[in-house]
């Protein structure tokens, strides 16, 4: 190869890292500023799956503040606390361990002083093709992507619910933009309650089911359990996350273009703590965000997909077996969804069940 080529190269190999650099530090000086905004007297996070990438930049970057303590629910990770973060083991793959991880997020979010109260659903999971089922009868992608979080946010609604009034906490689910190459309709629901073979898109499919329970039940969440979801698509970050299987050598040397072409992972924590992170994160519910800019409403613009959201939310609570778990009551996803997800100018609680047509 020739000086001038090699020169080149080099020039953007080190203009991609300085831009990768500049970018990084920004995210993070801008999250530092967020949680100096909002983080209270003792802000408590939850974050799942973070044992890597994005997970594991959130943990870091949320610990560095005095007033975050953070709870992490890990894969083959054995119980520990360090400094002001507790490390527990959470088995996506066994919904009993959901269950456990469950009860402990809530004891966590309950305790303390007034703060910041988040659980963030960042765990996920990417294979090519199904080459198991779980005993639940899904594969390993439906099970980490939809009925993980599913579960771990519904039981800590019911217990939030049940011990009465606590302080409002905002639930993070991590979606993607690949779920607008989602195929996800009632025929696909049927497919996956008979265990049948389903779509080649199951990452998109297990990931659009996010914002469809997000976009049925974000109102009751909050209703009921003061618990306000919205989801996140934090953009394409440059993680080894669906890319395990390249070689090292190729994961090397695409290094300066993926610098180029994507997000930092600083940028990606950033994006999804920003969600929670704001004036509203509290009295608004169902919103969906890519990277840091609102994209929908979702209970607003997914109200066409009704239908196939509460088959969906169903489907999820019998594989999951949530109301076995949860003494027998049932969700209530029959009610009439609100077209206005704002809470703040509501003059009383009463006045707000009304508007939702609720008894």
């Amino acid at each position: 190869m020739p000086p001038s080529d090699l020169l080149f190269l080099g020039l953007t190999a080190a203009a991609a890292l300085l831009g990768c650099h500049l970018r990084g530090r920004a995210a993070r000086r801008r999250l530092q500023e967020l949680l100096k905004e909002f983080a209270g007297h003792e802000g408590r996070v939850v974050i799942t799956g973070a044992g890597t990438g994005i997970g594991k930049e959130l943990a870091h970057l949320l610990s560095q503040h005095p007033s975050i303590s953070v709870l992490l629910g890990c894969q083959h990770e054995i119980e520990r606390q360090e400094g002001r973060t507790r490390v527990l083991p959470l088995e996506l793959l066994d919904l009993d361990s959901v269950q456990r991880f469950a009860v402990e997020a809530h004891r966590f979010l309950r305790e303390g002083k007034d703060g910041l109260r988040m659980l963030i659903n960042n765990a996920g999971f990417k294979e090519k093709e199904i080459t198991v089922r779980t005993k639940y009868g899904v594969s390993r992608t439906w099970q980490v992507n939809f009925l993980g979080p599913f579960l771990l946010t519904e039981i800590l609604a019911r217990l939030r619910e049940t011990e009465g009034p606590s302080l409002p906490a905002s639930v993070i689910n991590v979606a993607s933009g690949h779920e607008s190459e989602s195929s996800l309709d009632e025929a696909l629901l049927d497919a996956l309650a008979g265990e049948r073979e389903t779509t080649s898109h199951e990452y998109a499919d297990s990931k659009r089911a996010l914002l469809l329970w997000t976009s049925v039940r974000s109102q009751s969440l909050a209703l009921k359990g003061n618990l306000f979801a919205h989801a996140v698509s934090p953009g394409k970050v440059n993680t080894r996350f669906g890319c395990e299987d390249i070689p090292w050598w190729l994961w090397v040397w695409s290094a300066p273009a993926r610098m180029l072409m994507f997000r930092t992972v600083s940028e990606g924590a950033l994006s999804i703590a920003a969600a929670g992170l704001r004036k509203h994160a509290t009295s608004k519910f169902g919103q969906y965000f890519r990277e840091e800019e609102l994209s929908e409403d979702l209970v607003i613009w997914r109200m066409p997909e009704k239908r196939v959201s509460v088959q969906l939310v169903r489907w999820a609570s019998q594989v999951t077996s949530l109301n076995a778990r949860m003494g027998g009551r049932p969700l209530d996803i029959g009610g009439r969804s609100l077209s206005v997800t704002d809470l703040v100018n509501q003059s009383s609680g009463e006045d707000f069940l009304l508007l939702a047509g609720l008894p």
